[in-house]
């Protein structure tokens, strides 16, 4: 049965140094950074969505495919509760680190919002654009990561406009600077077009407490 989105709030918006109050973000999974693909199932299906393209061919890449099928099931059961999306909404991908022609270009995003939309009216493409690559985000340390004025630096919009609401996909919502970047390029051309992020996870941020606490409770 597919995760329904659950929102972020006052509750965990912290997690997200960039987001602000008035940004609406959804998600599906947990994502706990160091602790590997066993510790839940957020985590397998992260791992698995992010295998490096370099690997395709090899037996394991088959899960990369699996989780991409599953993570397109999940966008297409939310967006099917609120059928209205796929006609007054753009659905887009936010870009990878790597532009087209680069040999680890991943249109995973892109691969699950166009299975997730196929059969329908959506207008589901690449409305953002991006001139130069990066190191992902997920390799480099939290201070070395792309600010949202640097993003925005590198974006750019598609000729053809958005519908009035642009729905961002990605993989998973950590600082939200991705995301903020998006926006802010959309609005300044298209101030009042309504964004929305879907998440396929969003990382928690562990309790550094939290290993203390079981070991107060066993004593």
């Amino acid at each position: 049965m597919p995760i329904p989105p659950r929102l972020i709030d006052p509750t965990n918006r912290a997690d997200h140094f960039y987001l602000v109050e008035g940004d609406e973000c959804l998600y599906f999974h947990d994502y706990t950074p160091r602790q590997g693909p066993r510790h839940s199932g957020g985590n397998q299906f992260v791992f698995n969505l992010k295998k490096s393209v370099l690997a395709r061919g090899q037996g394991h890449y088959k899960y990369k495919t699996q989780a991409i099928v599953g993570g397109a099931g999940m966008l297409k059961a939310a967006f099917d509760q609120s059928p209205w999306v796929y006609d007054r909404a753009t659905i887009c991908p936010i870009p990878p680190s790597k532009v087209p022609g680069h040999p680890e270009y991943d249109d995973r995003m892109t691969q699950i919002i166009l299975r997730a939309c196929l059969g329908t009216n959506a207008d589901a493409r690449e409305l953002i654009l991006q001139g130069n690559g990066y190191e992902a985000s997920h390799r480099q340390a939290d201070g070395a990561r792309l600010r949202p004025a640097e993003l925005e630096a590198i974006y750019t919009l598609a000729e053809l406009p958005p519908r009035d609401m642009v729905i961002l996909v990605d993989d998973v919502l950590t600082t939200g600077s991705h995301f903020v970047a998006a926006r802010n390029v959309i609005r300044a051309r298209y101030p009042d077009t309504r964004v929305v992020g879907f998440f396929m996870a969003r990382r928690v941020v562990p309790n550094p407490f939290e290993d203390e606490i079981e070991i107060d409770l066993v004593l």
